[in-house]
């Protein structure tokens, strides 16, 4: 009995140290539970922050315009690529900045390493690292490798009017004009320079009026009558409505007017008028008749040509033919039969833009006929475009054709992703 009132409470002693054991263990489970929700919750923001990183990679390639290389980019010119102050390369880089989901993402532009100049791209490569945070300080960064795609150009519209929400434009239309983005082919068959009947082309419609943004495409719009509806024509067209819908849109793709426009006169050696015009152009009727038209290149010799505005605006008035690429810098007048095959630009006086009131000016009228593709720059100046009477603006692959055979690599191409890799930190 002495023995047993001596192991009084034993059990008390088991329970308790039991109790201890189980406690531990729940505590030790609850804890390691918490650890686990931790890191879940930790896996599934960084993995959503490398989807958001990858996201800002794809944001910047719908904000990088279609050019050959990307030195406007890299020089901080492209809208919503800042640089904090002139970019240099070096501490102050084109940056793209954006949100998505509850992430915040940055994305800088830099010259490819192996090029020495930081803001002159010569290789038509460059580099954008893109870093996303978000909530419990998830942060994971790629790094792609950026190039040009090497298709054909095919234009986002028969005429291009890339400008931005500040872009002053004026648009008068009267007449039976025409202008398509249905792929239209031609035949000269007298070989006079002036197609004497059309047909239909085999690749895609276009826009008819491509704008660079909304705004712009309703100044258009609301510059047309209910009749005159039905004389803009292609992609979206629609002319059993009524009124009728013409084929006036924004595409997803810009283009750097400015800097195609600068390619093309970079090409021209010569300093003779034409094909380089530095003090302005004038021909009336007189001196480009029917019997001696005047050539600014043959469908079987296409040239570029570059005219600058002299005292006066440019004057074409008669039958002055055409082909290849014509670039006019200031107010320009395309009057009588004047006809061009291939790729027209219109750029403001002093090639990046000036500040008088009406920095391009682009008239068509009488029968006036560009085939091929008609584009206005640049993206921010006060822009006013007349096409009136007879004239017409034809989207043709078949122009085309000659600017692609002999100068391909001078026209513009969409950025496309060429290398893509996950940056550790």
């Amino acid at each position: 009995m002495k023995i047993l009132r001596d192991s009084r409470g034993i059990a008390l002693v088991v329970v308790i140290l039991m109790m201890v054991i189980l406690l531990s263990i729940t505590g030790a489970s609850l804890l390691f539970s918490g650890f686990n929700l931790k890191i879940t919750r930790h896996l599934k923001t960084t993995s959503a922050a490398i989807h958001v990183a990858d996201a800002g990679i794809q944001h910047a390639l719908a904000v990088i315009p279609a050019g050959t290389q990307f030195d406007t980019l890299l020089q901080g010119s492209v809208t919503g690529f800042p640089c904090a102050n002139p970019c240099n390369g070096n501490s102050n880089k084109a940056t793209l900045t954006g949100s998505l989901s509850g992430y915040t993402y940055t994305v800088v532009a830099e010259n490819d390493p192996a090029e020495g100049a930081p803001t002159n791209d010569s290789n038509k490569i460059i580099t954008l690292t893109s870093e996303a945070t978000g909530p419990n300080s998830s942060r994971r960064k790629v790094k792609a490798y950026i190039g040009r795609m090497a298709n054909s150009f095919v234009p986002p519209g028969a005429v291009y009017v890339p400008g931005n929400t500040s872009t002053d434009s004026d648009f008068n239309t009267s007449g039976t004009f025409f202008v398509t983005g249905s792929d239209t082919s031609y035949t000269d068959s007298d070989a006079n320079g002036r197609a004497d009947s059309t047909g239909t082309g085999a690749q895609s419609p276009i826009y008819g009026v491509a704008a660079g943004n909304q705004t712009v495409a309703d100044e258009f719009k609301n510059s047309l009558s209910s009749a005159e509806k039905s004389r803009v024509q292609g992609k979206d067209y629609n002319g059993t409505t009524s009124p009728a819908t013409p084929s006036i849109g924004v595409p997803t793709t810009t283009i750097d007017v400015n800097e195609v426009a600068t390619n093309f006169i970079n090409q021209i050696a010569s300093t003779s008028c034409p094909p380089k015009c530095l003090s302005g152009l004038e021909w009336n009727s007189t001196d480009c008749p029917s019997t001696n038209p005047c050539r600014l290149g043959t469908d079987s010799s296409p040239q570029i040509t570059y005219i600058k505005q002299g005292s006066d605006h440019i004057h074409f008035d008669g039958y002055v033919y055409g082909s290849g690429v014509l670039v006019v810098e200031g107010k320009a007048h395309f009057y009588g039969n004047f006809e061009f095959h291939g790729l027209v630009i219109a750029i403001a006086p002093g090639g990046l833009g000036g500040s008088t009131e009406e920095d391009i000016k682009l008239k068509l009228k009488n029968n006036a006929r560009i085939f091929g593709h008609l584009m206005l720059g640049p993206n921010s100046d006060d822009l006013k475009f007349d096409i009136k009477d007879t004239a017409a603006v034809y989207y043709s692959s078949q122009a085309l054709s000659f600017v692609q055979t002999n100068w391909g690599s001078l026209l513009p191409q969409p950025p496309r992703l060429v290398a893509w890799q996950e940056v550790m930190q």
